[in-house]
C-alpha cells in the first residue's frame, strides 16, 4: 500500500473518531509573515503606551554601538546631555511644552538617559549594575507618562477617530473624512471633510446621534463652521467634563499690554473669552452669585500686568449715595 493510500485511510479513521483533520504548513506559507503584520499593528496601535520601551530599546542599542565604535565619546555625551536637560528644564516652555511640571519631567528623562548613555559608553551596556539601572530607571521613569492625563486622553481620542468611518455611516455622515484633531485640558476638537452633497447644516441636524457614536455625554459636544467659512467641512468640539464646574484657579495675567486682548475665562465650550479694552468701555452685568467680582478681579489682576495703564478705582455706591444726599452715618467717637 502506497503513502497516499495510507495517509486517506488513517483519515477517514480520524474522522469517523469526531476529530477534525489537522492542518499543516510547510516553511513557504504565510503565517510568519501575517503573524509579524499583526505584531506591527499591536505596536502601532499602543504605541503611546510602548514609548518608553522603545525609548529604553533605542537608549541600549545607542550605548552598544558607542561602547564598540566610539567609547571616548562619553564626554561629548555628558555635556550634551546637561545642556539638553538645562534647556528644557529653563526654556521648555519656549519650546512647545505645556507646563512646568512636564518641563521638569522631560528635563530628568534626558537627564537619565544621557547619563546611562555615558555610562554605557565607557563601560559597555551590559556590565552591572547597568542592565538592573536601565530597567529600574526606566520603569520609574514611565511611570509619569503612563499616568498623565493628557496623553491618556489624547490616545483615547486617536482612537475614538480612527474608528471614524464607522460612525460617519452609522449617522448618515458617510464618507467624511477627520482632517485634525487637537487635545486639550477640558476635551478635544477635531476638523472634518464632508463628501460632495453634504452641508453644515447635515451635520447639526445629526448631532444627538453623533454624539451617541462617539459615547460622549448628552450635550457635550458642539459643532461649528470652519474659520475658512468652506462649504464642505466642519469642526466638532467634544467636552469630556463642564469647566464652570468648578471653581477655576487664575493662572495669572495673561497680557503685558492695554493693546493686547485680556483672557476674562472659558466660555462653556472652554474656549478663552478674550476681549480688547483698548480704547473701549466695558460692563460686568448679572444677577447674584453669577461672577461679577471674580470677573473683575481677573481684569484688574490683568491691568495690573500691564505697563501701559493707570488704574482708578471708584465706590459707584458710595458716589451714588452722596449725589443722592444720604451720607453714611459716623461712629460715635467722631460724633460732635
Amino acid at each position: 500500500m502506497t503513502g497516499y493510500r495510507r495517509m486517506r485511510r488513517q483519515a477517514r479513521r480520524v474522522r469517523r473518531t469526531g476529530m477534525q483533520p489537522m492542518m499543516m504548513f510547510n516553511t513557504g506559507d504565510q503565517l510568519p509573515a501575517t503573524a509579524f503584520v499583526v505584531l506591527v499593528r499591536w505596536a502601532w496601535r499602543y504605541r503611546s503606551e510602548l514609548a518608553p520601551v522603545f525609548l529604553a530599546a533605542v537608549v541600549l542599542g545607542a550605548g552598544w554601538w558607542l561602547h564598540a565604535a566610539h567609547p571616548h565619546w562619553w564626554t561629548a555625551l555628558v555635556v550634551l546631555t546637561v545642556v539638553v536637560a538645562a534647556v528644557l528644564a529653563v526654556a521648555g516652555r519656549r519650546l512647545g511644552i505645556p507646563t512646568r511640571g512636564e518641563c521638569l519631567y522631560a528635563a530628568a528623562v534626558a537627564a537619565g538617559a544621557g547619563g546611562w548613555l555615558s555610562a554605557a559608553t565607557i563601560a559597555g551596556p551590559f556590565t552591572p549594575p547597568l542592565p538592573l539601572l536601565l530597567a529600574a530607571g526606566g520603569f520609574v521613569l514611565a511611570v509619569p507618562w503612563w499616568a498623565h492625563g493628557r496623553r491618556r486622553a489624547r490616545v483615547r481620542v486617536e482612537r475614538k477617530l480612527a474608528v471614524w468611518p464607522e460612525i460617519s455611516h452609522a449617522v448618515g455622515l458617510g464618507g467624511s473624512e477627520v482632517m485634525s484633531a487637537v487635545v486639550d485640558l477640558w476635551g478635544w476638537r477635531a476638523r472634518f471633510r464632508l463628501v460632495r452633497g453634504q452641508t453644515f447644516d447635515d451635520v447639526r441636524a445629526k448631532l444627538p446621534a453623533i454624539e451617541s457614536g462617539l459615547g460622549t455625554f448628552r450635550g457635550s459636544a458642539r459643532v461649528h463652521p470652519t474659520p475658512d467659512d468652506l462649504a464642505n467641512r466642519f469642526e466638532l468640539r467634544v467636552l469630556d467634563k463642564d469647566p464652570h464646574a468648578e471653581a477655576i484657579p487664575w493662572p495669572g495675567p495673561s497680557v503685558t499690554s492695554i493693546t493686547q486682548p485680556i483672557d476674562l475665562g472659558p466660555f462653556e465650550d472652554a474656549t478663552p473669552a478674550t476681549v480688547s479694552f483698548l480704547r473701549r468701555h466695558g460692563l460686568f452685568a448679572g444677577g447674584t452669585g453669577w461672577g461679577k467680582s471674580g470677573g473683575l478681579n481677573v481684569l484688574n489682576g490683568n491691568l495690573a500686568a500691564c505697563t501701559d495703564v493707570v488704574i482708578w478705582a471708584i465706590d459707584l455706591k458710595r458716589g451714588m449715595d452722596r449725589l443722592a444726599g444720604h451720607h453714611p452715618r459716623r461712629s460715635p467717637r467722631h460724633a460732635h
